[in-house]
């Protein structure tokens, strides 16, 4: 991707974060010092912006994934659980409970970014069976495993009841992660 596409994409992650959905072209431009139409010369069009900025913080947290999987300091249950937690260095201060507002009005944006969260399985899986071989987390099908993951991260995403709760979406993450490690009943 050229400098210029990616302070773009940086930029409308920015803007997000601030603003919601309710950031304009203008914002960006206005915040790069560049104009709208050097910013149409890059996207076709506001989706496109979007589809590119939904691969770009994909990428970013593919690269944090194999940092995890590589550190030899973690044991394998431990990875496990950051890797379904995982978020990007760079964009933990994005508010990802504000990303329901793309459902309505742009919804083709909306399901790239949950089929991505529900494609990128494998090195999960793996250390999954391996974690289970090893008799360090019970022997459980990793569908159901999945699907429990995917469904709570859908309706974290889906939804502004995380907000209404006042509930940090990297918190609501590793609260899943823990019910699903040690159970709801305190006897862990």
């Amino acid at each position: 991707m050229t400098e210029i596409k990616v302070s773009i994409v940086e930029e409308v992650i920015r803007q997000f974060n601030d603003k919601g959905m309710k950031f304009t072209m203008d914002d960006v431009s206005t915040a790069l010092h560049i104009s709208k139409k050097t910013i149409y010369k890059e996207f076709k069009d506001k989706d496109d912006l979007f589809m590119t900025t939904v691969d770009y913080g994909f990428s970013a947290l593919k690269e944090k994934e194999a940092q995890i999987i590589a550190d030899d300091s973690l044991g394998l249950v431990e990875k496990i659980s950051k890797l379904i937690t995982c978020l990007p260095d760079k964009y933990k201060h994005i508010d990802y409970r504000m990303i329901y507002q793309l459902k309505d009005k742009h919804p083709e944006v909306y399901r790239k970014f949950t089929g991505r969260i529900e494609r990128d399985w494998a090195d999960t899986e793996k250390l999954i069976n391996k974690a289970m071989d090893e008799g360090l987390i019970r022997r459980v099908p990793i569908t159901v495993i999945k699907l429990m993951i995917e469904g709570a991260i859908e309706k974290f995403l889906g939804s502004d009841e995380l907000t209404k709760a006042e509930i940090v979406y990297e918190d609501s993450l590793e609260a899943m992660i823990d019910i699903m490690l040690n159970g709801i009943s305190g006897k862990g």
